[in-house]
């Protein structure tokens, strides 16, 4: 469906611009008060992003409220301050365990007064292409657990303790089946770690390409 930005004076009527376009959109604009403050309205949902990355925030932006929605220590975490990029030039190995399937990093200043965003979310194509939904939910689960604030928190040494204790060791790359934590999950369930059973690997021989 295609959108039209308009630009109009509002003292004459008189139509300024004409913008046709059909995806997302990062309007910047000014005002005579706040000292020529730039003032942001951004909703980049599907495009792509510089050379290797496609923006993804229709899509994970929906799983990152339903999580913030239902976890209390998620509470003031705002999804639309978080760019989804997504790396489609990766090319891995079923071989060899990737260093990371999804990771986060804060967005330098000049990007959040350019865009709003405080937060980027990188992740690999090939790999969430790989795995299942329910793995792709704990990773954004374990994405969201960074966020403290304006501060990224460092995590547990082997990954967050409750992710292992709930999900087993090894979840994100497991070809096991694991729970959906918006399925019947609650914080309380978090709270009891118990130590869970080898789950089979991608790595383990099973899967080869």
């Amino acid at each position: 469906m295609g959108k039209v930005l308009s630009i109009v004076d509002i003292g004459t009527g008189e139509q300024i611009e004409r913008i046709e376009f059909s995806g997302g959109y990062n309007i910047q604009y000014t005002t005579n008060e706040d000292s020529g403050r730039i003032f942001h309205v951004t909703k980049l949902d599907n495009a792509k992003y510089m050379n290797k990355y496609w923006i993804k925030n229709e899509s994970y932006c929906l799983i990152a409220q339903k999580l913030i929605n239902k976890f209390e220590i998620f509470k003031g975490i705002r999804p639309e301050r978080i760019l989804f990029i997504e790396d489609e030039n990766y090319v891995g190995s079923e071989d060899n365990k990737p260093e990371w399937i999804m990771r986060i990093k804060k967005a330098n200043a000049q990007l959040t007064e350019y865009t709003g965003y405080c937060w980027i979310i990188e992740s690999l194509e090939w790999w969430v292409s790989r795995i299942s939904h329910e793995q792709v939910v704990a990773l954004m689960y374990s994405m969201l657990k960074y966020i403290d604030g304006n501060s990224l928190k460092k995590e547990d040494i082997k990954g967050w303790d409750e992710l292992i204790g709930t999900l087993g060791n090894g979840w994100e790359h497991t070809m096991s089946p694991i729970p959906n934590l918006l399925q019947g999950f609650t914080e309380e369930d978090f709270k009891l770690i118990n130590k869970a059973d080898r789950q089979v690997s991608v790595f383990d021989g099973v899967m080869k390409a």
